[in-house]
């Protein structure tokens, strides 16, 4: 399996020992959409127990079919009430995946056999774990990568101010862009050939 995936004409890269999936790219994803709930981009399982949920914003110009295409950036506290929403749905959605997996009766019998045989490619393992992982805040990291102009300058400090306020201190969030690096182990190993002229 393949840890580079797509997103916003950007192509992320996370490390190899990473279980990851696109969200909105998922059964379990789509079989829920329509009723009111947005989920972030990726979810991803880390090899020291964490879950992270990464949301993806490009508001960089793009061109597409020779045409330059700009994302309308929203106000930090409008772009933040977003964000909050898609990672609140987001453990939602978690919750209601792993109810309907909990209905069907041979569903303990398999989760007492992962227990000993852990098949990182089933999802009934992924959302059965990340949810495991949801349970403990301390296991949970948020991520908003966020591609801006540079004017303003401050934006990106601005949402994540914000966001920090609305989130809490204690809470593992990082803001993050190609050019502003904090040390997560993503990265954007290249942009679409619709971002070529950034």
């Amino acid at each position: 399996m393949t840890n580079t995936f797509s997103e916003s004409d950007l192509h992320f890269r996370f490390p190899d020992d990473w279980v990851v999936r696109k969200f909105d790219a998922t059964r379990a994803y789509q079989s829920l959409s329509g009723h009111g709930l947005k989920g972030v981009d990726f979810i991803a399982l880390s090899p020291d127990g964490k879950l992270w949920l990464m949301e993806v914003k490009n508001y960089r110009p793009r061109f597409v079919n020779g045409k330059e295409y700009r994302a309308k950036r929203r106000r930090p506290g409008e772009l933040v009430g977003l964000v909050d929403k898609k990672f609140k749905d987001s453990q939602r959605l978690l919750q209601i995946v792993n109810l309907a997996l909990r209905r069907n009766w041979w569903f303990s019998l398999w989760e007492r056999y992962r227990m000993v045989f852990p098949d990182k490619d089933s999802n009934y393992w992924f959302w059965t774990e990340a949810k495991r992982r949801e349970n403990d805040p301390a296991c949970l990291v948020y991520v908003l990568w966020m591609e801006t102009p540079e004017e303003p300058v401050d934006y990106d400090l601005a949402v994540e101010t914000e966001l920090r306020l609305l989130m809490g201190e204690e809470v593992a969030l990082y803001v993050v862009e190609t050019k502003r690096k904090t040390g997560i182990p993503i990265q954007v190993v290249s942009k679409g050939p619709a971002s070529a002229a950034d």
